[in-house]
């Protein structure tokens, strides 16, 4: 597991790191609709033994609604758009590394105002094991359970 009192980026882009992590959040994505800066969030908050409340997935929520649908997912459409069109052109692979780039400072930014959440949370405490579950099935949905136990797995 990765350093649990790490700030949120460095902990996420270690946890991403992981074996079979970025298979899971991304087939959480793809297939669930899944927000995976959530995703990793949550497994955050684990690593910190502090389990998901409502006020926090609301406040979680409003934080997504600011930047998922408003600037991560168009950067990340015209990422992938992009992919095409550089296979077709090379000249254009700069255009789309620059839109990758956007796309990851966004997402950083985001995940920014998600850490700021865990100010308001206790002490940090050991991590337990059902915590990273039950905080993984809180931002997945039920018919998700094969992709949680895969997340959960690959992050413990």
């Amino acid at each position: 597991m990765p350093e649990p009192l790490a700030p949120f980026w460095p902990y996420a882009l270690d946890a991403y790191a992981r074996p079979g992590v970025a298979e899971a959040c991304l087939a959480a994505q793809d297939g669930h609709g899944a927000d995976v800066p959530l995703l990793l969030w949550g497994a955050w908050a684990a690593a910190r033994g502090h389990t998901l409340t409502e006020g926090d997935l609301d406040a979680a929520a409003t934080a997504a609604a600011r930047w998922r649908a408003p600037v991560i997912e168009p950067l990340r459409q015209a990422r992938r758009a992009l992919k095409a069109l550089a296979a077709d052109a090379p000249a254009n692979e700069a255009l789309r590394q620059a839109v990758k780039a956007a796309e990851l400072e966004a997402e950083r930014l985001y995940m920014a105002s998600l850490e700021q959440l865990a100010d308001g949370w206790p002490a940090p405490t050991p991590p337990r094991p059902q915590t990273l579950r039950d905080n993984l099935a809180r931002l997945l949905p039920p018919e998700a359970a094969p992709v949680t136990e895969r997340l959960h797995k690959a992050l413990s």
